[in-house]
């Protein structure tokens, strides 16, 4: 029989980090309870019945001294239960401060870093080095003042070395196969660099000994205690985080502790576990099969090699398909209503671009708006100005989250919100409305329309983006998800297509994909499928054709000779390239056939530098005391007489190539997206696998090859940008 658990949430986003590792130790999933989710005296009840063998008190934002953000926790400690205890990061201070101690703000807040941990060789770190070998990472803006401890507890625990950034490399991946990423990136493909192979950088060796320094003064800071006479012990430090060093030990070492203190015999470690417990914790979960999921919707392809450089490259095609013809340059955008185009600028980075316009009987147009927000909450969010408050619309803590003691996730208590309004526009114009909440919305249509998946699609498609959803969750969707809904945007919140006919190109092979979905068992959808590949297929072959005799080349097009993957990457990108001193002034011109714009003026901030100015005195405030991690700062930028959408994307991505550009169209230019990026959050393939590649923090490039890389390695070694969540 395995331990039963009682996790309690403090509202933290690791907290089912800690649930997953807590759950291989054990051999039994934990019960999770939030904070402010049952009472005390229904909690004692349960405890003194014998429910739990163990309890861990898990991270939170705030302080523990805020009964908001610590709730039940704190009175569980004063009770002073004899039931094993684990305080982690917010708990440790928790359990600290229930016998006395002081908890004050720590000499700097420490995010993301990583430090060595010299311990005392207590029971709770067995089989665990002492010193620079043992790297922790830690979240925290708080810190137990050891000095103040009462006689009833003890330190286990303390920094030594200075903290540093963890350097990770990505590994590189080709994109290809059966586990390319929706857009090439390799599905699975682990971070490289030591922590996503087991073997961790060895940490600075300078302070040493138990009394090296741990913050900017020199002085330890305490990692762990322990209760003198309970079984009762807490570390500052998460173990479940994906960079510490033997979290799956120190959990292993607090079950060992459990079965003693019930006088059981400790079971032997097995072989599953053994060789986890150096780290990191947690492991990727193996594919499931894919290659043979059933669905209701059937899939059409055909594979056209070659041909994407020989078009003139994916803006030529997209444009050409679903853009009523011509470069993208000159043309109104009205031409190009319902498109989309998941655009990679740089097929470097991204290997796949799709794109796709008003499709068959199965696409969709989706809009949904939240209503409107109580006019309480949207004044206050308000400034006697107008402007939003700080760390209100302009500067937020990352995800809700805060971290007093580690990471948060806000103390959202589900969607209280009303039912909004969602619109969908079918392809031959029909309009149905309704009332619901779109993430309710969206899990249905999920379940309910699924593509067949045969070993012959997936042997002869290399990507994983088949067709289905493109669009964007507007922020205040979080409404949703227990955030506050203070803000009513002027645009949709959300915003899709249901593509159901699109096209994929492959920048490293030249390769030319035509998909298109139909209904199962539906004879007149299957048979509109085939037409529009077929269609699609001749206007791909056609371009190709006209675009080589144009050039005076062959027009049976033969496959490229020499590096074919290369070769046609390279050609892709030189043509964009090639364009660049003709588009650069494209975006001011006028669209052809249109009256002269009026010509742009000055970008207008939304604050003025005063306000900025304080909102960011506001996100480094709640860094200092334990609200948050991570606060991201945003502000918007407004410019009258912009050009024509198609002109602006025409010249973005030329001036400013993106691997994860996007172009998207609803309607009939009633909404336009421009955008281009570096990053791509979340990539899901094949198997459930999910690959998070977030960017973390940027600097200004230099034209200077040595200063430029004197500047990446400033940035890589900067406090503040968090490396350690376990993913």
């Amino acid at each position: 029989m395995g331990l039963k658990t009682l996790l309690l949430d403090n509202y933290d986003s690791y907290t089912y980090n800690l649930f997953q590792l807590i759950a291989e130790v054990n051999g039994e999933l934990p019960t999770v309870l939030r904070n402010d989710e049952v009472d005390w005296p229904t909690l004692s009840k349960r405890l003194e019945a014998g429910e739990f063998h163990n309890i861990v008190i898990s991270p939170g934002p705030g302080t523990p001294k805020r009964p908001a953000d610590i709730g039940v926790s704190l009175q569980l400690l004063r009770a002073q239960l004899p039931i094993p205890t684990l305080g982690v990061c917010l708990g440790f201070q928790a359990l600290a401060l229930a016998h006395g101690a002081a908890v004050a703000h720590a000499p700097e807040p420490v995010h993301g870093r990583l430090s060595g941990v010299q311990h005392s060789g207590h029971p709770l770190f067995d089989g665990i080095p002492s010193g620079p070998a043992y790297a922790v990472v830690r979240y925290h803006s708080l810190v137990v003042q050891e000095a103040s401890l009462p006689a009833c507890l003890h330190g286990l625990a303390w920094t030594c070395g200075q903290h540093h950034a963890l350097q990770l490399e990505a590994a590189p991946s080709d994109g290809g196969g059966a586990g390319a990423g929706t857009n090439g990136a390799a599905d699975g493909a682990a971070v490289g660099g030591a922590a996503a192979h087991g073997g961790y950088p060895p940490l600075p060796a300078t302070g040493g000994g138990i009394g090296g320094g741990g913050g900017p003064s020199g002085q330890r800071v305490l990692m762990a205690l322990a209760h003198r006479s309970l079984p009762h012990w807490g570390v500052q430090f998460h173990p479940e985080s994906v960079a510490t060093r033997y979290g799956v030990a120190l959990l292993r070492n607090f079950a060992a502790l459990t079965w003693r203190h019930h006088g059981l015999s400790v079971p032997s470690v097995p072989p599953s576990l053994a060789s986890k417990l150096a780290g990191p914790p947690g492991a990727a979960m193996p594919p499931r099969p894919w290659d043979q999921q059933p669905g209701n919707l059937r899939l059409h392809h055909r594979h056209l090699p070659w041909l994407l450089p020989a078009c003139g490259g994916s803006e030529a095609l997209f444009w050409h398909l679903f853009g009523g013809g011509s470069d993208g340059s000159g043309s109104s955008s009205e031409a190009a209503a319902d498109t989309f185009w998941l655009d990679s600028a740089t097929p470097d980075r991204g290997r796949y671009s799709f794109m796709g316009g008003r499709g068959g009987g199965l696409w969709r147009r989706i809009e949904y708006r939240l209503p409107q927000p109580p006019p309480a909450a949207a004044a206050a969010a308000l400034g006697a100005n107008g402007s939003p408050q700080p760390l209100g619309n302009g500067a937020a803590p990352h995800s809700g989250s805060g971290s007093g003691s580690g990471s948060g996730s806000g103390s959202g208590s589900g969607s209280g919100v009303p039912p909004g309004t969602l619109v969908l526009t079918a392809a031959d114009g029909r309009r149905e409305e309704m009332r619901t909440r779109f993430l309710d919305w969206l899990q249905g249509l999920l379940a309910s329309q699924r593509c067949r998946v045969c070993p012959e699609d997936a042997a002869a498609l290399p990507f994983n983006f088949w067709g289905g959803l493109v669009g964007y969750l507007g922020y205040e969707l979080k409404a949703e998800c227990g955030g506050r809904q203070a803000h009513a945007s002027p645009t949709p919140d959300a915003a899709f297509f249901l593509a159901d006919q699109l096209v994929a190109v492959d920048h490293r092979t030249g390769a030319v994909y035509v998909l298109a979905l139909s209904e199962e068992g539906s004879v007149a959808s299957e048979q509109e499928a085939q037409r529009w590949v077929a269609h699609t297929a001749e206007r791909v072959q056609a371009l190709a054709s006209a675009s080589a005799a144009a050039d005076g080349g062959d027009s049976s097009l033969p496959p490229p000779q020499q590096g074919t993957g290369r070769a046609a990457a390279n050609g892709t990108h030189e043509a964009a390239r090639s364009n660049g001193a003709a588009v650069r002034g494209a975006a001011e011109q006028p669209p052809s056939g249109k009256a002269q714009r009026r010509q742009p003026g000055p970008f207008r901030l939304r604050e003025g530098r005063q306000r900025y100015l304080q909102n960011i005195g506001s996100c480094m405030q709640a860094l200092h005391d334990g609200e948050s991690y991570e606060v991201c700062l945003t502000t918007q930028l407004r410019r009258q007489g912009a050009p024509d959408p198609r002109a602006l994307y025409h010249a973005l991505r030329a001036t400013n190539p993106a691997p994860y550009a996007a172009w998207l169209c609803f309607g009939a230019g009633d909404l336009q997206l421009c955008c281009c990026s570096p990053e791509r959050f979340l990539a899901g393939g094949r198997g459930g696998q999910l690959e998070a590649k977030p960017i973390k923090g940027t600097a200004p490039r230099s034209c200077d090859p040595r200063q430029d890389a004197a500047i990446a390695a400033q940035l890589a070694g900067t406090p503040g940008l968090p490396l350690g969540g376990s993913m």
